[in-house]
């Protein structure tokens, strides 16, 4: 009897062992997902007091311009580290944009506070300038239930890329629109479509978008022509492997 007590105790420590770990994950997730709620709320009411106060009348020239020039600079007072906003409009994605060319992953694990999150931020590539590359990669982490740029996997779906089909990056000075037309889940290893950001000519470009529609389970639109800036947004594709990204690219019109 007093040997099965002790066996017994020795499970119950055991089974508390392995669970204590999991249970501090479990824990740091959730400490984590409030933050993030809170975080994204404050963003959230910065780009709608800068939309109200700037009108939102797409006719309006002198007062859209007026918005393009204060979301982001709003966002920047928060952090310098700001360069932009990602829209889709109809989906989840509105999220503040930063870059650090001297530490490139930064944003992977960091908030726009500069707190560690596991969420991080959405980033543009160190290797990027958002004028003159001819492809704008920005990173953002699959969180899962379509959380951070977990929402990119809806557009598996054809029909879902038919109804949201235009993706708005915002800058201090300029806002741009880029057509979805092409979406993929590739090896980052074997198509490493993170390294193209300028190209050595026309005929370089071609052949990196003719690769892209060709790797993409979907496709939409026209192919983009040589001038017309790309803009990817990429993410993990969870469940394949990590070093598998799941891809949407869109070209500026």
């Amino acid at each position: 009897m007093k040997k099965s007590k002790i066996l017994l105790t020795i499970l119950v420590m055991g089974v508390a062992a392995m669970a204590i770990p999991f249970l501090k994950d479990m824990w740091r997730e959730n400490k984590d997902e409030r933050e993030q709620q809170k975080i994204e709320q404050q963003i959230e009411e910065i780009v709608n007091e800068t939309d109200d106060e700037a009108g939102n009348n797409e006719c309006n020239v002198a007062v859209n311009e007026k918005l393009k020039e204060t979301k982001v600079k709003k966002l920047q007072e928060k952090n310098e580290d700001v360069i932009g906003y990602v829209d889709i409009p109809g989906t989840s994605i509105k999220y503040p944009v930063m870059q650090t060319k001297d530490n490139p992953d930064y944003y992977l694990n960091h908030d726009i506070n500069k707190n560690y999150s596991s969420y991080g931020t959405p980033y543009l590539s160190a290797y990027c300038d958002i004028m003159t590359s001819d492809q704008l990669i920005i990173y953002g982490h699959n969180m899962g239930r379509g959380r951070m740029f977990g929402a990119l996997t809806s557009f598996r779906d054809k029909a879902f890329l038919d109804q949201h089909p235009m993706i708005i990056f915002e800058t201090k000075k300029h806002k741009y629109r880029y057509e979805i037309f092409a979406v993929m889940s590739v090896n980052a290893n074997e198509f490493q479509y993170w390294g193209f950001t300028m190209a050595r000519d026309e005929a370089d470009f071609d052949a990196y978008t003719q690769k892209v529609v060709e790797s993409s389970m979907v496709v939409a639109g026209r192919m983009p022509k040589y001038g017309e800036q790309l803009l990817a947004l990429s993410t993990c594709d969870n469940g394949k492997g990590k070093d598998w990204r799941f891809v949407v690219l869109g070209r500026k019109v």
